[in-house]
């Protein structure tokens, strides 16, 4: 009966304390730290340069929402301020109508309300 694999790879905690223990790292046989990321920023300058062109395209586009949205904002307050002047107009329009009909009608009919 083949092993289970939790007995062929001890898990990570007791392998670093083991390293630990007998004092020996596996940072001793890595190159210093100093050329590990000159390397790595080597290579990865065009993965930066592509992030950074994928930013300011994404910047491109929000700023275009940015405007759209201010756009379509002012158009709805012009159209709210429009709608408030055709409610009043009909407001007045109504109430002239009203006075009106009042000095023209006979006492016994009530004008209609509004509403």
């Amino acid at each position: 009966m083949p092993p289970e694999p939790k007995e062929l790879n001890p898990p990570q905690g007791k392998v670093e304390d083991e390293q630990q223990a007998s004092g020996s790292s596996a940072d001793e046989s890595d190159p210093p730290a100093n050329e590990e990321e000159e390397i790595d920023l080597e290579g990865a300058t065009e993965e930066i340069l592509e992030l950074n062109d994928r930013l300011d395209s994404l910047s491109t586009v929000l700023d275009s929402i940015e405007q759209q949205n201010d756009d379509l904002r002012s158009q709805i307050l012009l159209l709210l301020d429009s709608q408030r002047e055709t409610l009043k107009s009909f407001k007045e329009e109504n109430s002239r109508i009203a006075a009106k009909g009042t000095a023209d009608r006979p006492d016994g009919d009530e004008p209609m309300q509004e509403s």
